[in-house]
């Protein structure tokens, strides 16, 4: 062999040359760090609020309905009765119940899914349902003031 190609091999010695190791040798294969992938929301919490949601957009005007049709068939039956000294028909039950229905689902329904929207710490849930609650409960509280509302609620439930 040449002088010039002797010179340019080093010997090796055995073991002794890698001593230090690389980056790359440290580094396990399974120390990576895994992608996480989020669960989707519990179909619970979904079915809640879906049903939450159904009970005041479909409940409230029914409700209303129901109101407004009791109150028309208690006009007729007072516009029938010849006798001002006779006593009111007993569809005055009927107007008490349907302002109790509409009370519940336009008031109470958004008010109590607010609530534990806020409670389970869904945000845009209690967004949505405290938009809800002032949607309906501005022209209700508009057409009959609280103090009216309270005094027909006293009067039905306690006589």
């Amino acid at each position: 062999m040449s002088p010039k190609k002797r010179t340019r091999r080093k010997t090796r010695r055995p073991d002794t040359t890698h001593t230090r190791r690389t980056p790359r040798a440290t580094t396990p294969a399974l120390a990576r760090t895994p992608v996480v992938i989020a669960d989707p929301p519990d179909r619970r919490i979904t079915a809640l609020w879906a049903t939450a949601a159904l009970l005041w957009f479909l409940g409230t005007p029914l409700a209303l309905a129901n109101l407004l049709f009791s109150v028309m068939d208690l006009q007729q039956a007072t516009l029938t009765t010849t006798d001002p000294t006779t006593p009111p028909p007993a569809d005055v039950d009927a107007v008490g119940n349907a302002l109790i229905w509409v009370l519940l689902t336009a008031l109470v329904v958004p008010a109590a899914s607010t609530i534990a929207a806020l409670l389970l710490r869904r945000k845009i849930a209690a967004i949505g349902f405290a938009t809800a609650l002032a949607i309906s409960a501005l022209p209700l509280l508009w057409l009959m003031p609280p103090a009216e509302l309270w005094n027909a609620l006293h009067t039905h439930l306690l006589g």
